[in-house]
């Protein structure tokens, strides 16, 4: 599985963000280990409250698990990857929180350890985590028998599309898929083998090829929304500056943005707007269905805890049940008959924990099919629609062609006809202002309206 994995502060920004409900569709608080806090809020809060104590600055470890798309991941499985990553980094026995998040038909995991070790009032040393984390995702692939990426087979094949979440957010926020624009620049960049062809193949997808402030190459969208063209379309900058040269010769962000004004008149971003909304009434109907199915596992998965619930208590009186009180529950105690009453009963809770556990599984892995199936038919039509906007806008540039070599056109048979006029005429003897030559240029308008 693959593993991500930062220090960092705000524990009560990560708190809302690994409570976060609206862009998952399940959030499941597994474990709080070493902590009083029983709540996600109160846990990290406590470890951020601990490290007041040290001059620690990032006394969170947060990582996630991310497991391939279709493997059926169970959690003993995921135990012994925590397991691997706290003997890897000395961060054995640390307090920490184990978060689930489900989306789109994928299930991963996030952890938060504390950085601070308690017995001596330090932070624990977390030197060259990342390379440590990577050499527990490939030592994970090869254990679990799972198929192991490019990146992680040879890191010059690594994916250079990397956002923070920060980023990703505000996208979002604008209405914005940053999935969409990588797409568009990954495909005009694969077309393409020279700055000019890149260009062109851009301005097909509805972007602009710049000169960035500060980032280099960026590229401009219709509504003049600027994107570092590495960052968005993960194109490393050697890649970059091999294919297109320098930045230098390529137009400022200003004058790119006269040029989409030029290009994207009213009339154009109506047409973009009108297909912008037909999109949306399309997709309406696969979100009330997501919502609907989000609803219905929830209501499931709560089902399920109280049946749960109910049969634990039930094992648990009955347990109860067995042990006599009073002079006979003495004599069972001197004979030895209360502790095998005691390890029966042990054993008999351990398994229906684990029949419950591996009930839970089957249901989650179910609903997480139930949606990839949906999430697979929203994504097919979502790709259809992304085809429908680069038609779109391959349309709206060759209008704008077309009308360009019009009004070149026109320029010229009426600088032809002029010239045409002046050597079929007596040229009138003009005075300083030109008025004889406007008179002639009447006259010959006139005629021809005739």
């Amino acid at each position: 599985m693959i593993i991500k994995a930062s220090q960092r502060s705000g524990a009560r920004n990560l708190a809302n963000h690994l409570a976060n409900t609206q862009d998952n569709d399940h959030v499941t608080l597994h474990e709080i280990r070493g902590l009083a806090g029983q709540s996600l809020n109160a846990a990290l809060l406590e470890i951020d409250a601990v490290s007041k104590g040290t001059q620690c600055q990032q006394p969170l470890f947060s990582v996630s698990f991310n497991p391939p798309q279709d493997a059926d991941v169970k959690q003993g499985q995921f135990d012994a990857a925590f397991a691997k990553l706290e003997q890897k980094l000395g961060l054995t026995d640390q307090p920490r929180v184990v978060v689930f998040h489900e989306k789109e038909g994928r299930r991963h995991c996030h952890v938060v350890w504390s950085r601070i070790d308690v017995d001596n009032m330090r932070a624990i040393n977390m030197s060259h985590f990342k390379n440590k984390c990577t050499e527990i995702s490939r030592e994970l692939y090869l254990d679990n028998g799972w198929a192991m990426p490019q990146g992680l087979q040879n890191k010059a094949e690594r994916d250079a599309f990397q956002l923070a979440n920060s980023e990703w957010q505000k996208l979002k926020r604008h209405g914005i898929d940053p999935k969409e624009i990588k797409s568009l620049i990954q495909k005009a960049w694969q077309s393409s083998d020279n700055s000019e062809r890149f260009k062109q193949a851009l301005k097909d997808s509805g972007l602009f090829l710049a000169r960035g402030d500060k980032r280099g190459f960026v590229v401009i969208d219709h509504t003049e929304k600027v994107y570092s063209l590495s960052r968005h379309g993960g194109i490393k900058a050697k890649e970059l500056k091999t294919r297109l040269g320098s930045p230098d010769d390529l137009p400022s962000i200003a004058l790119t943005n006269v040029r989409i004004r030029n290009i994207y008149t009213k009339e154009m971003l109506g047409k973009v707007n009108s297909l912008k909304n037909q999109h949306k009434a399309q997709m309406r109907p696969y979100e009330d269905q997501k919502a609907a199915l989000i609803k219905k596992q929830r209501q499931e998965r709560r089902e399920q805890q109280e049946q749960h619930n109910l049969k634990r208590k039930a094992t648990m009186q009955t347990v109860r049940s067995r042990f006599r009180k009073g002079v006979m529950g003495f004599f069972d105690k001197v004979t030895g008959k209360a502790e095998r009453l005691r390890l029966i009963g042990r054993k008999e809770l351990n398994a229906v924990k684990a029949e419950h556990a591996e009930s839970r599984h089957k249901m989650i892995f179910e609903h997480n099919r139930e949606r990839a199936e949906l999430q697979k038919q929203m994504r097919q039509n979502k790709e259809r629609q992304l085809e429908e906007r680069r038609q779109l806008a391959k349309t709206i540039q060759q209008i704008r062609a077309e009308q360009r070599a019009e009004q070149k056109h026109d320029k010229l048979r009426q600088g032809f006809e002029d010239s045409t006029l002046d050597k079929g005429q007596d040229k009138p003897k003009q005075d300083k202002d030109g008025q004889a030559i406007n008179r002639a240029r009447k006259n010959r308008r006139e005629r021809d309206l005739d």
